[in-house]
């Protein structure tokens, strides 16, 4: 009995041409500039720079492994005690308060066991620089105007717990520092919607100014008066308010 060969497969030839198969490239534990959006790029939402592989978080602002360190950060004024000097940055871990009421304040201690927290301390012992986008809701003049700007590259030098800035709860508090070399960043000008003239971006200015941006805090408390001033005028001034 003629013995069975097993069948081969025939596959199609490629030309030396040809050269090997090209695979995609994942960049999505990606340290250092990312492919395809270099310095000054700029998204309309969170979303968006999701998408574009910069910041592969939608909600928290810290991207990264606790093993391995941070990739990327947000700094969008989401906590009180964020301070943005331009070249240095005192970041504010994550964590520690409640989204669902809409304050956005912080109702417990910040721990190390936030894998983003323990991330970006991992950062202050590996040295691996971590991409900065900047928010629009930030409080300093090196923000944009609108939606969200990368900003490079800043090295993480310190890592700590200290006490908030009303002293009730411990925040992990983060020394951020821009690696040399790289382009100045752009500042906001007293007029809205404007930059100051800085080297390599005075022809891209905003053809009109927009309206002046509201933070997350202020948001809260106009919805707040609102609320107040619908109330009022549907049952009247309080007693207090009578007087």
């Amino acid at each position: 009995m003629k013995e069975e060969t097993p069948r081969k497969r025939h596959r199609k030839a490629r030309s030396p041409s040809e050269g090997p198969r090209a695979r995609p490239v994942k960049f999505k534990h990606h340290f250092g500039e990312y492919p395809g959006a270099p310095f000054g790029t700029t998204w309309n939402d969170r979303t968006e720079c999701f998408h574009a592989g910069v910041h592969r978080q939608l909600e928290p602002g810290i991207h990264g492994k606790k093993r391995v360190g941070a990739f990327s950060i947000v700094v969008s004024g989401q906590y009180e005690d964020d301070k943005d000097e331009g070249d240095t940055i005192l970041y504010t871990g994550s964590g520690g308060r409640k989204l669902s009421d809409g304050t956005r304040e912080q109702t417990c201690d910040q721990t190390w066991s936030d894998t983003g927290n323990e991330a970006l301390r991992r950062s202050s012992v590996t040295g691996k620089p971590v991409r900065v986008i900047r928010g629009y809701e930030l409080e300093s003049e090196f923000a944009p105007w609108e939606g969200f700007r990368y900003d490079g590259l800043y090295v993480c030098k310190d890592a700590q717990q200290v006490k908030n800035r009303d002293g009730h709860y411990l925040i992990c508090r983060y020394l951020m520092e821009r690696v040399p070399g790289q382009p100045p960043l752009r500042r906001r000008s007293t007029v809205v919607g404007l930059y100051k003239p800085t080297p390599g971006f005075e022809d891209v200015q905003p053809l009109a100014p927009g309206p002046t941006p509201v933070n997350g805090r202020q948001r809260f408390r106009d919805r707040l008066k609102a609320l107040v001033d619908n109330d009022q005028r549907t049952h009247g001034p309080c007693k207090e308010l009578r007087r």
